[in-house]
């Protein structure tokens, strides 16, 4: 929770940049009708101060899932939002205060804003999310953004963002409810994508637990993304020499990856053509603003997917030139910070397998090395050392079901996966 506070003049002062409480006993916030006398260091431009918050009282607070309220005694999660109409604080217990404000933001915060010394306050919350229906059946879908500076070390649920087709539908964190077996294998769902269709990251012959390290998750070990590595266009999905990309993906050499990735599929998911769909695949090789590619050029240059990292600003869509329709490729850096992991380690979320394991996502070029995203022992995302050459990393499949896909059965956990065939 963030509690704000207006000063004179109606200017706001910010409280410790928006002071972030945890109510459940942290820091002394009684919800029992107790008073919140807690010292904050107060951290301005210049230096610190010390400051009393206002005393005021948290006299009730209540939600509901289906338009009946109960009274709680535990601050709701991200997945309930403040209602706004019917939430209030009085002061003095007598008059409304009408300057409170009292509200969840985008990310799922809750906020407690402008409150007047001795205000009392009654919180009412609603579900933040809503029910989708899709091809898996009805899911219920977040309405927050998540903070993607954060690894997501626990089941935070599905979340929505734009793709080239509308919105997608991804699982974040320890997820428990994207487990699915088709072809004889068990698969992760990273998303429903734009157009319907499913996307599947390859779990091995069984289903694994979240935070299990093992080698069954990955269809072939110890490989390089591609055999060169001293042009820059070797981060390519195809590449062509002396070219940033192919005039267009039909064209091009095949980077090893490609060639790997397709001789497993045609060994152990030819059979299953008809229910897999031509995917939407990104090898985006567009470079951060202020960068001139060259094919060997001394120095560095750093491609728009490592800017999308370090800003924590991950995203779905992908130009023409740098999208692939493939039956099988593999993840994105964007997909992975999606899913809860960044540039930190997270042994909890549901693409850690205790492997590296490659990206389709250029990181950058340094001096003579073509460099790539992998996902590290760690679970880890980035790493500057990964070359495009090196065999310290692995494939990890991923495929699209179609759109129209017939679900046989199961919960979508992993003693009850979904069943395609």
């Amino acid at each position: 929770m963030k509690i704000e506070k207006l000063g004179k003049n109606h200017r706001k002062e910010v409280i410790g940049g928006l002071i972030v409480i945890s109510i459940i006993g942290v820091l002394g916030f009684n919800l029992t009708k107790a008073k919140y006398q807690k010292i904050e260091d107060i951290e301005l431009v210049k230096g610190e101060i010390n400051y009393k918050l206002p005393d005021f009282k948290m006299m009730a607070m209540y939600k509901s899932d289906d338009g009946s309220y109960e009274e709680v005694n535990e601050l709701p999660g991200k997945n309930y939002k403040i209602n706004e109409s019917k939430s209030y604080c009085t002061i003095n217990n007598v008059d409304k205060d009408n300057k409170a404000k009292l509200y969840t933001d985008k990310y799922g915060q809750h906020v407690i804003g402008n409150i007047s010394k001795n205000d009392k306050c009654y919180l009412y919350f609603d579900k933040n999310t809503e029910v989708v229906s899709t091809v898996l059946g009805n899911i219920e879908v977040n309405n927050y953004t998540p903070d993607f500076s954060e690894t997501a070390t626990t089941d935070e649920g599905i979340f929505k963002a734009e793709d080239n087709d509308g919105v997608s539908y991804y699982w974040r964190g320890a997820a428990t409810t994207n487990y699915l077996k088709f072809g004889g294998y068990c698969w992760r769902i990273i998303r429903i994508n734009g157009d319907g269709t499913i996307r599947l990251i390859y779990d091995g012959t069984t289903c694994h637990n979240n935070g299990e390290a093992t080698t069954d998750s990955i269809a072939i070990e110890n490989v390089a993304y591609n055999t060169k590595y001293d042009r820059s266009e070797y981060v390519g999905w195809t590449y062509t020499e002396g070219l940033q990309r192919p005039i267009n993906n039909n064209e091009g050499t095949p980077s090893n990856a490609k060639i790997k990735l397709e001789e497993w599929y045609n060994n152990n998911l030819k059979n299953y053509e008809e229910k897999i769909a031509d995917g939407k695949y990104c090898n985006d090789r567009n470079l951060k603003s202020g960068y001139l590619w060259s094919s060997a050029q001394n120095g560095v240059l750093h491609y728009a997917p490592l800017i999308r990292r370090d800003k924590n600003l991950p995203i779905l869509t992908c130009s023409a030139l740098d999208t692939y329709m493939l039956k099988i490729g593999l993840i994105t850096s964007d997909e992975v910070m999606y899913a809860g992991g960044i540039n930190s380690d997270n042994f909890l979320y549901y693409l850690y397998n205790g492997q590296n394991y490659w990206t389709m996502s250029p990181y950058y070029w340094a001096g003579n090395h073509s460099i790539l995203f992998f996902v590290d022992i760690y679970g880890y995302l980035g790493n500057e050392f990964a070359n495009v050459n090196w065999t310290g990393s692995s494939l990890r499949p991923v495929i699209n079901l179609i759109s129209n896909i017939s679900i046989f059965g199961g919960k979508g956990t992993k003693d009850n996966p979904y069943i395609i065939d």
